[in-house]
């Protein structure tokens, strides 16, 4: 309880004294009217239709990076008309160099950022911290994403809305119509609307980005000041807008055919056919708010996770890739990413099948509110009944003044063993440009002979486009076990502070340097009984060049101290002591929107009591838009003075995208590494034959590969077939 109030009594403080001292005012920015159009234009690329003549355009774009504030290299500009229905853009993107426009992505989903794009970004609600993003590049190929509280990850591109962009690259440039469905979006009742905008170009070849309006760098950076909704442009002039029924209905049916070895040492493969129906409905209740029912979720269409090999003695964390938990993510995070998560949507259908689930999303006044209900267990009759899992979540956030938020969160799983409960709050502000007072508490209720738990967190940072410093406490207790969290460690005290200094540099004598990026950081863990479990103090230094290449070099000095031995390996222990260690690291990349492009690190110094080295490397090669080529290798060489201390851990893996056109693709991911000497691949082909509709093919497959000390080696079948799935999945978005 000391925690909670320390945090409050703090976040009470900064708050109130920010509110009294003056709140942050979010500037006029600039404005624009959008014209309604009498005739929709034809969405193929070609700025011919009448609307656009009729229309002035945006033109005042400034550059973000690489020279701040200065005017573009190349002219743009933007037009924007509407209809009751949707809401157009014409982008007119000037290049006196159109043979050197960059466009070979044609998967949906896929990098973008790699080749000339554009987004658009739009805070419907004009509440300063939320907003819809849409990403085309020069193929006119789709991405967008939910940006949350001025938040913007790789997690954030998950939200698949249904929208048009088609474009056209011509010896003056490319040109580029959109067309957004107002029902894609959620906005306040009302005849006339205001939304917030943002626009924003990148020319790849020259690492430039440019925006409207201009947002400085101290907002989060050349990525980050897409997400700095409080600094958005105002769109205006939406009047009579038709929001449609906002229904949506996507029924899915499969089939396949899966075949698993149940037992290693024998020759029994088991056979099954799969075949399976189910359901997605989404429903606008209101205008603020979004239901999503599914029934019998299916996620066979889901691209394989990345091997990773724990050397560490905490878990491993592997992101979510599931459709229905990945929209409007954002809005169900509470507590620290990838560490100690209060909900990690993961333990969702973890071991057993989702059955059915219901979320409610949307906001009501100064209130984001979402609420997930979910059914897990071995059989769709089960739904409902005591041989289930119940999986709720039901989270809040409330708007304070400009910038500034406090929620609070509850999750709950119930199963024939009980309930675990978890109860939590958090506030957020964000002040100046980038800098943040960040808390947040979670208390859990255990079932079972699991004592109550409880974790919070503190932090501090204060961060513009050269320095940084920042500084954060974290109190996870021994028994903190949320059932629907994620937890790395337990049973510490954490103590943390950073500063860092990323100056952008001019220098005659180096032309191709643009930022060198200097950073030192110390952790300093200890238990909850005050005595010390870890240290780590590193520092780093980097160099980025003006073609987004660069390389970094890092040293760190770490202490561990071992309470009880660490399994390393089956076959190899390190005792428990008091161990202490450096290690170095350099590291560099190359430009990912090349046609050749790579990164490649080395490492190496003391682990525990002996040594370890470490080699990375990546290489990739995209000759044109229909191939797409990665191999990357991770190798780890472990001496301990032990018995079976010596040995090596590598992953290797080779991804290959192939692409016929922006509505027919196929990826595939082949994994091996060398402590399950498994050999795993994943090829999924995914036809997007209507908008929001699919239909994929996937194919898994696993085998392992024994050697001669090897407990399931046979010199008559030193390769065995652990698994083969292949499925088919087709999917039919219906909007009424």
């Amino acid at each position: 309880m000391m925690l909670v109030r320390s945090i409050a009594a703090a976040a009470g403080c900064l708050l109130w004294s920010c509110y009294v001292h003056g709140q942050v005012k979010a500037p006029t920015g600039d404005r624009v009217t959008a014209v309604f159009a009498e005739e929709a234009p034809r969405i193929d690329g070609i700025l011919n239709d009448a609307i656009w003549g009729e229309t002035p355009p945006i033109t005042s774009f400034v550059q973000v990076w690489p020279h701040e504030g200065e005017p573009p290299t190349e002219h743009s500009e933007v037009r924007i008309a509407y209809n009751r229905d949707y809401l157009f853009f014409a982008f007119t993107f000037y290049d006196r160099e159109p043979h050197l426009i960059r466009a070979k992505n044609m998967e949906r989903g896929g990098r973008n950022d790699r080749d000339d794009h554009a987004y658009i970004a739009l805070d419907t609600y004009m509440d300063k911290r939320n907003s819809y993003l849409f990403e085309m590049n020069a193929l006119g190929t789709q991405d967008d994403a939910t940006i949350t509280d001025e938040g913007l990850t790789l997690d954030s591109f998950s939200w698949n809305a249904v929208f048009w962009s088609e474009t056209v690259i011509n010896d003056q440039g490319w040109t580029m119509e959109v067309s957004i469905p107002f029902r894609q979006l959620r906005f306040p009742k009302g005849d006339s609307l205001t939304f917030g905008l943002m626009l924003s170009r990148t020319i790849n070849r020259k690492n430039e980005r440019v925006i409207w309006p201009e947002i400085g760098l101290e907002y989060g950076g050349r990525f980050g000041v897409l997400a700095a909704v409080s600094q958005y442009g105002t769109l205006t002039g939406l009047k009579g807008v038709r929001r449609g029924r906002n229904i949506e209905i996507k029924p899915y049916a499969i089939t396949g055919l899966q075949m698993t070895r149940s037992d290693l040492l024998t020759d029994d493969v088991q056979q099954e056919f799969k075949r399976d129906l189910g359901i997605d409905i989404k429903y606008g209740l209101t205008s603020n708010l979004t239901a999503d029912l599914s029934v019998n979720t299916d996620f066979a269409q889901v691209e394989a996770d990345n091997v990773q090999l724990n050397l560490t003695r905490f878990s491993l964390f592997f992101p979510e890739k599931r459709e229905f938990f990945l929209e409007r993510s954002g809005l169900f995070e509470h507590g620290n990413p990838r560490t100690t998560q209060t909900f990690f949507s993961r333990r969702i259908g973890l071991s057993e099948r989702i059955l059915g689930g219901v979320r409610l999303t949307g906001q009501v006044g100064p209130l984001s509110i979402g609420l997930m209900n979910i059914e897990t267990g071995d059989n769709l009759s089960h739904t409902f009944s005591s041989k289930s899992v119940n999986n709720t979540v039901a989270r809040v956030r409330a708007t304070l003044f400009p910038r500034a938020t406090a929620g609070a969160i509850v999750t709950n799983l119930t199963s024939t063993e009980g309930s675990n409960t978890a109860m939590g709050v958090d506030a957020q502000y964000r002040f100046w440009s980038s800098s943040e007072f960040n808390a947040w508490y979670t208390h859990v209720d255990n079932f079972g002979e699991v004592a109550p738990g409880s974790a919070g967190h503190g932090s501090l940072r204060l961060l513009n486009d050269t320095y940084g410093v920042s500084a954060s406490y974290t109190s996870v207790g021994a028994d903190y076990y949320p059932a629907l969290g994620f937890v790395r460690r337990r049973n510490q005290r954490r103590f943390f502070g950073s500063a860092q200094y990323t100056p952008v540099v001019s220098i005659a004598a180096l032309p191709f340097v643009r930022r060198f990026n200097l950073q030192s950081e110390y952790t300093y863990i200890a238990g909850q009984d005050g005595m010390v479990q870890s240290t780590s103090a590193a520092f780093s230094a980097g160099v980025d060049l003006h073609r987004r290449d660069g390389f970094e070099i890092t040293i760190e000095r770490q202490f561990e101290r071992l309470a009880r031995p660490f399994h390393i390996r089956p076959d190899a222990t390190i005792a428990e002591n008091d161990y202490t260690y450096t290690q170095v690291s350099l590291s560099g990349m190359t430009d990912s929107s090349r046609r050749l492009y790579g990164s490649a690190g080395v490492s190496g110094g003391g682990f525990f009591p002996g040594t370890q080295t470490n080699l990375t490397g990546m290489a990739g090669y995209r000759p044109t838009q229909h191939l797409n080529v990665e191999a990357d290798l991770r190798y780890s060489l472990i001496d301990l003075p032990l018995e079976n201390g010596r040995f090596s851990a590598t992953t290797v893996s080779l991804s290959v995208l192939g692409a016929v056109s922006r509505k027919l693709f196929a990826t595939a991911l082949v994994q091996y590494d060398n402590f399950t000497n498994n050999l795993q691949a994943n090829i999924r082909v995914d036809w997007i034959h209507t908008p929001g509709s699919d239909l994929f093919l996937v194919f898994n497959t696993a085998y392992h590969f024994a050697d001669a000390d090897d407990e399931l080696f046979d010199p008559r079948r030193e390769t065995m077939l652990l698994s083969r799935v292949g499925v088919a999945k087709l999917t039919y978005l219906i909007l009424l």
